[in-house]
């Protein structure tokens, strides 16, 4: 047994697809195969269960697949600290990020820290928060930012700086000249939410259930700036991020509108997988969202809208 073979094996065991191994490595289908029965025979016992054309992970297999992927961590830790002997502050990091956070925050993060560290490679992937703590459980992706706490027991979270949810009316709707909202304002109206796994939606769900706020009915869209384009045909109202339509209210294309004596606000967190080897770069950029994305963070992003 190997290290290229408990590789096969881990990613055989994470998707449960051989052909999809095959392609992302390279190898044939033969060879995982082989691959998996030299491995079952070594330990003498079944890893897999073949059931029609479906892959299962046996009760072995779930324990072996657990302990491989601490060893394939280790040994990931023990190569990068030597090329982090060999390389400092030189690497890449490939962050994850959910969509306001992705789309409206780190552009001004990645930004600053190639400033300060400008030889390290940043590759971004944004997609939905279920998606990404997905990426993170996988090693996928090195660190990620979500908008809300995560259940996911592989990973831990910190978190790193808050935002505000505001509520968005067309130009024409009735709360154009409604700075502050009622509850009584939400009865006639139709919500347009994000998809199922945003951030943003959970946090918005979990208020409106906390106020007993009722609504007329809701449209699903899975992006914000959908979401925003609806709105300002006044096809219905919303609750997103302020840090994403504050420059739409400063050109006049939305309302915003906030609840009375109450503001909507979120924790963003800072999440990587537990086992994970923190090498240098990553170090580095931790580090550096931990000074850069305080308090201020957002007013500061705000203010940068503003100019334009």
């Amino acid at each position: 047994m190997n290290i290229r073979k408990l590789s096969i094996f881990y990613e055989t065991a994470s998707c449960l697809n051989m052909s999809k191994v095959a392609k992302e490595m390279y190898i044939s289908q033969p060879s995982i195969s082989q691959c998996i029965s030299e491995i079952e025979a070594e330990l003498n016992t079944k890893l897999f269960d073949r059931i029609g054309k479906k892959l299962f992970l046996t009760y072995e297999g779930e324990i072996f697949f657990n302990y491989t992927r601490r060893i394939l961590n280790i040994y990931e830790e023990g190569v990068n600290t030597i090329k982090d002997c060999a390389s400092e502050n030189r690497g890449k990091i490939i962050i994850g990020a959910s969509i306001t956070i992705g789309i409206y925050i780190m552009p001004y993060v990645i930004k600053k820290f190639n400033e300060e560290v400008p030889d390290i490679e940043i590759s971004l992937v944004i997609d939905s928060q279920s998606n990404i703590e997905d990426l993170i459980s996988h090693n996928k992706v090195d660190i990620a930012f979500i908008e809300s706490s995560t259940s996911c027991s592989e990973v831990i979270s910190k978190e790193i700086c808050r935002d505000e949810l505001v509520f968005i009316s067309g130009i024409n709707h009735e709360w154009k000249d409604k700075k502050y909202l009622e509850k009584e304002d939400f009865l006639d109206n139709i919500f347009i939410f994000r998809d199922d796994g945003s951030g943003t939606r959970e946090t918005f769900e979990t208020f409106l259930k906390s106020k007993n706020i009722e609504y007329k009915g809701y449209l699903e869209l899975s992006h914000i700036e959908a979401i925003i384009n609806y709105v300002k045909l006044n096809m219905g109202i919303s609750c997103v991020p302020y840090i994403s339509v504050v420059e739409k209210e400063k050109l006049g294309d939305l309302n915003i509108s906030r609840l009375k004596d109450c503001k909507i606000e979120r924790s963003l967190y800072i999440v990587i997988h537990k086992d994970k080897y923190i090498s240098l770069p990553i170090k580095l950029f931790i580090c550096f969202c931990e000074k850069f994305l305080d308090k201020e963070l957002l007013e500061q992003i705000n203010e940068e809208h503003n100019k334009y």
